[in-house]
This record gives C-alpha cells, sequence and structure tokens, in this order.
C-alpha cells in the first residue's frame, strides 16, 4: 500500500505541475464570467432566485463521477467516519429540506457547490417556515440566499438577536429565539462549506486524536510529500471538475479521486477502522430501506383492508388467496423492515433507537410485529397495523425528522439503551394497534348496522383489550428499567422528570382503560373502545410533546 501511495503521489506531483499553469487561464475566465452573471442578476431582485436556480442547473456534475465522489470516505466533527454521500444527503436536507434540488442529487449539489461558490451564494438555499424571521430580518419569503444574510455593508444581519437568545438560559428562550439559532446554524454551515472546512478528507498519522483534515482547515502540521499533497490536491480537483463540466470527459477527476483515496487508505489513522463499512453504509443510502418499507405497508395493508371489506359483505370476487398473497407481501416488506434496522445497527455500532428519528423507525416495525401476533386470527387487525405502520415511517420521512446516524452522547453508552427503549417502542406498537382497532370499531358502530358487523367489532374489541393489556405490561415493565438505569446514570431511580412523569401517567390511563369492564355500568363496546382511541393522547404526549413542547434530562433527540 505504501509503494501504491507512493506512486500516486509521484503522479500527482508531475501531473498538478503541468496542468497548474494550462487550466489557471481556463478557470480564471470561468470565475470570472461567474461573478459577472452573478452582477448581472442582482440588477433585478425579481428575476435572482429563479434565474439562479435555473443557471446551477447548467452546470451539472456528471452523475456517475458523482457517485464515485459519494462513496469518498470522510470524517465527521464528531469523529464517525462515514461515505461522502451520507455527508452531502444531511447538509441538503439541513439546508433545502428535500434530497434533490431541482435534478442535482446531494453528491452533485455538493460538488457543485463546491466547484462553483460564486454562483451558489445566490441561490435561495435555505428554507424556513418562520414569517416573522423573514419580516424581522427583510429575507426573502420561505427561503434565501447566503448573501440575503449580510446588508449592503456587509454586516450579519442575525448578529443582534443572535446575542440576545445565546444570552438566555435555554429554558427561557422564545420561538423567535430558537428559530434565529437554527437559522444562524445554517448560515454558518453553508460559510464553512465555502471556506472547505466542512469535508475532513485527510487523515495525519500521527494525530493523537485521530484526526481528518479538511482542505480548508489548517494543514501546516503535515510534512513531507504529504504536505504538497494535501494542499493542492482538492483545488487541482475542483479545477478539474470545472474543465469536465464543459468537456464532458471526467477521466482526470476519476483520476484525482483515485488518488485522494489511496492516500485515504494509506495513511489512515483511526483504529478499528473497516472500510468495508463505507460501502456498506453507501447501500444503505441507495436502498433506502424505510422509504420503501413505507410504500410497502401503505399499499399493501391499503389493498388488503379494502379486499377484507370486499369479503366480508360476500361479493368474493377474487377469493382468500389474494388476502393471504397480500399478508405475504407484508411479511416481506417487514422482513426488508427489519434487514434495514440491522444494517444501520452494524454501521452506528448500537441499538438504532436512539433518537426520535430511529425510535419511529422501530416503532413502526413494533406495530407490525404486533398485528402479525393477531394476523391468523384477525387479518383486519393486521391490516390496520400495516397502515399504522406505515404512517408513522410517513412522519419519520418529514423535513423536521433527522436521520442521521451519530455517535451516542456519554449516558445513552449503556446495555439499558437496547432494553428499556426497546420494550417502551414495543408497548407504544401495541397502544398504537388499539388506537387504530378502537378508532375502526367506533366509525363501523357509527356508519353500519349489521348484525354480522356487530361481531366483528366484537371480536376486534376483544383483541383491542389484549393489545392494551401486552401494551399495559411491556410498559410497567420499561419503566422500571428506565428507574433502574437512571440511578446507574444519575444516581436516583426518580425525579419527576418531564419524560418519567408522562410515563407514569400513561400507565395509569392504559390501567383504567383495561379495567374498565369491572365497571358494568360504564363498559360498552362504544365506551371501551372510545377510550382506548383517548387514551392513545398520553403516549402522544409521553413521546412527542415532552421531547418538542417540554425540556427535561430525557432529551437526546
Amino acid at each position: 500500500m505504501c509503494a501504491k501511495y507512493i506512486l500516486a503521489v509521484k503522479k500527482f506531483n508531475i501531473r498538478y505541475m503541468n496542468d497548474f499553469f494550462s487550466k489557471f487561464y481556463l478557470s480564471a475566465v470561468l470565475l470570472i464570467f461567474c461573478m459577472l452573471f452573478c452582477f448581472s442578476l442582482q440588477v433585478s431582485a425579481d428575476v435572482l432566485p429563479e434565474s439562479m436556480v435555473d443557471a446551477v442547473q447548467q452546470y451539472v456534475v456528471s452523475p456517475a463521477h458523482a457517485k464515485r465522489f459519494g462513496a469518498l470516505t470522510a470524517q465527521s466533527t464528531n469523529g464517525r467516519m462515514f461515505p461522502v454521500n451520507t455527508f452531502s444527503s444531511e447538509i441538503l436536507r439541513k439546508l433545502y429540506k428535500d434530497t434533490k434540488i431541482g435534478q442535482l442529487n446531494s453528491d452533485q449539489f455538493l460538488l457543485s457547490l463546491l466547484t462553483l461558490p460564486e454562483m451558489w451564494m445566490h441561490v435561495p438555499l435555505v428554507r424556513y417556515n418562520n414569517d416573522e424571521i423573514s419580516n424581522y430580518f427583510s429575507l426573502p419569503i420561505k427561503k434565501c440566499s447566503y448573501l440575503d444574510f449580510f446588508r449592503n455593508d456587509g454586516t450579519y444581519k442575525l448578529e443582534t438577536k443572535l446575542h440576545e437568545a445565546y444570552r438566555k438560559i435555554p429554558s427561557q428562550r422564545t420561538a423567535f429565539d430558537r428559530e434565529v439559532i437554527k437559522l444562524d446554524e445554517k448560515a454558518n454551515i453553508l460559510h464553512q462549506l465555502f471556506d472547505y472546512q466542512l469535508l475532513h478528507l485527510f487523515p495525519k498519522p500521527d494525530d493523537p486524536l485521530h484526526k481528518w483534515y479538511a482542505p480548508g482547515d489548517d494543514l501546516s502540521s503535515f510534512s513531507g510529500m504529504d504536505s504538497m499533497f494535501v494542499t493542492r490536491v482538492f483545488t487541482w480537483y475542483l479545477s478539474e471538475i470545472q474543465n469536465s463540466i464543459h468537456s464532458g470527459d471526467w477521466s482526470k477527476p476519476n483520476e484525482i479521486l483515485d488518488m485522494i483515496s489511496t492516500f485515504q487508505t494509506a495513511k489512515n489513522n483511526v483504529p478499528d477502522f473497516d472500510f468495508k463499512k463505507i460501502a456498506l453504509e453507501l447501500k444503505y443510502n441507495n436502498l433506502d430501506f424505510f422509504r420503501w418499507s413505507k410504500t410497502g405497508y401503505l399499499l399493501f395493508g391499503g389493498i388488503l383492508l379494502i379486499f377484507l371489506f370486499i369479503l366480508f359483505f360476500d361479493i368474493k370476487p377474487l377469493g382468500s388467496w389474494v388476502v393471504k398473497g397480500l399478508g405475504a407481501g407484508i411479511l416481506l416488506v417487514f422482513l426488508f423492515h427489519t434487514v434495514g434496522m440491522g444494517i444501520r445497527w452494524n454501521i452506528a455500532g448500537y441499538a438504532p433507537w436512539s433518537n426520535s428519528y430511529e425510535t419511529m423507525v422501530f416503532l413502526a416495525w413494533a406495530a407490525v410485529f404486533a398485528g402479525l401476533l393477531f394476523a391468523r386470527k384477525s387479518p383486519v387487525t393486521f391490516s390496520l397495523a400495516t397502515l399504522f405502520a406505515g404512517v408513522i415511517l410517513l412522519v419519520s420521512g418529514m423535513n423536521w425528522m433527522n436521520p442521521q446516524i451519530s455517535p451516542l452522547v456519554p449516558v445513552l453508552k449503556s446495555p439499558w439503551l437496547m432494553y428499556h427503549v426497546a420494550v417502551l417502542m414495543a408497548a407504544y406498537g401495541f397502544f398504537g394497534l388499539g388506537f387504530l382497532t378502537g378508532l375502526f370499531n367506533l366509525l363501523s358502530l357509527s356508519l353500519f348496522r349489521k348484525e354480522k358487523l356487530t361481531e366483528l367489532v366484537r371480536e376486534l374489541t376483544i383483541i383491542n383489550e389484549i393489545a392494551l393489556i401486552i401494551g399495559l405490561i411491556l410498559m410497567t415493565v420499561g419503566s422500571f428499567m428506565g428507574a433502574v438505569w437512571a440511578n446507574e446514570s444519575w444516581g436516583r431511580y426518580w425525579g419527576w422528570d418531564p419524560k418519567e412523569t408522562w410515563a407514569l401517567i400513561t400507565i395509569i390511563v392504559y390501567a383504567m382503560v383495561t379495567h374498565l369492564h369491572l365497571v358494568r355500568k360504564w363498559y360498552s363496546l362504544r365506551s371501551f373502545n372510545l377510550c382506548s382511541v383517548l387514551a392513545f393522547a398520553s403516549v402522544l404526549m409521553t413521546y412527542f410533546g415532552v421531547n418538542y413542547l417540554l425540556s427535561g434530562m430525557h432529551s437526546y433527540g
């Protein structure tokens, strides 16, 4: 590997010096063109956003080369090793709240931004939904460009309000303060991207912290051939991309990427790091397990429910084998979902239910698992559980959720994470199944009057009660596990933290619902199912409300 690296560096030295002066002129011309183009667009503010979005779409990096760039290894600011494709996806989702901008995928977007920063500074790239922010800082509605953060005299528009927000303790910050902090974070991300400071590509073998360096970092600690390579190769690479955009020949950028990859392999300083994990994470990104699982659950679950109604009313044009086939399809999607969670577990190195996004993915899995337990006796329950899982994955894929894989905070580095959270999420899955079954029963009792349907509601109510009892047992056991974990982490079993308090409230609420049959004058099919629907509000408060409306010691993701 060392011989391969030395050969690559020698090739780099020869090619770089030969190409430098020949490419300098063309790069300078392109730079001047970009500056003149942007200046001409500033004459009319009305045409600026759309014109710039259209303009950057004309300078498209080859999808094949962008894919090779996305396969390159990088290091995050918190030390996690990942493919550049993961980094570009996270950046685009963070700034633009989408997985594509126009026709550009995330890797094409990142390469274009790094290659043509003068143009991208004018692109309305930063999205937000707060009109008060737009009005106060005189920003365009919904989205703005990097240059919109600055006044004509070069001062930063957010500076005063940002200082005011940071002077307050977190619990006293208003919604406006939090939005200003989030917007400033996005502006800083763009600033560091334009300065080449976020893409950490170059390992330094003798670095005691196993740090990888970005092209925009202070690279003076590198010496010899390494110094020349890391200080010049990225600039050379971007200039070759500019040339290739016009010529269509991507052989030279591909060659430079190979040099960088060889350097990374030869100089890797991260102990026990396996480059095969980068390939695995790329497959995970490309397969997009949970998006396809969402589609499968909604499609198969919805069709299954429709056919069950057809069969129920004795129309039966296709027969029960269709129901079995749809059930098999759901099972295949469930296995696909399970494989996705397993790969994420392997990549992250910990159980994938440490933040809001991961717990929602696991909650969807638990809902389908709960439905599978009742599939043979009640296909209707199975179809409802499948639809519930699809809706959960739909919510988890929304822009306000963060699918990023990050190292665990110290308090979560415990075996109790796997047991405590998994048991609670399983409980929520059974409670969710009870919610949907109760809702289905209430609608059936209100819309239909057939005696046969009443019998079905009676059967589903029994299943609903069983699901709630299982959920209550799991919720109680999970809460006791949490108390043991809290004693290990914080030195106390119970502290009336908002999460702990609402978990207790949820246990009490569902204990009352599951014992409702003991009070005969209050109990009926309608009252029990109504209570099972209303009780789910306590789950929503425990899971979402505490995380996003209240603050406490359980705020990790």
